[in-house]
């Protein structure tokens, strides 16, 4: 369980990486979905850290009920990241594709 929160939780920072290291360029719309995509991420990480230190403070006994409730939020936080990581990859072809009309175009209309 610890090793499944500690790789989510690496996941989740590679993808804000990528998502940082990938600039979208001035369009605003898409500059204002990555924006929101790092806070979504931000917030599940802090999430899933929350689920980590319940289940380090949970006492033995207890554990079985609490670990599979935890268990089943960290899948889901999991999912969203992945819905997230999705996102990002179909926002950053749909940028290709503009900057790649955009050359056209600008190859197409050359300033004189």
């Amino acid at each position: 369980m610890k090793s499944e929160i500690t790789l989510g939780l690496r996941c989740a920072a590679a993808l804000v990486l990528c998502v940082a290291l990938n600039s979208c360029g001035d369009d605003p719309e898409l500059v204002r979905k990555r924006e929101e995509q790092k806070a979504e991420i931000s917030k599940l990480q802090g999430q899933l850290s929350v689920l980590k230190e319940r289940l380090d403070q949970i006492p033995e006994g207890d554990k079985t009920a609490k670990i599979e409730e935890l268990k089943q939020q960290a899948d889901d936080n999991r999912a969203k990241i992945a819905s997230l990581e999705n996102e990002v990859e179909a926002l950053g072809k749909e940028k290709a594709q503009v900057e790649k009309d955009h050359e056209k175009y600008k190859h197409k209309y050359i300033a004189k």
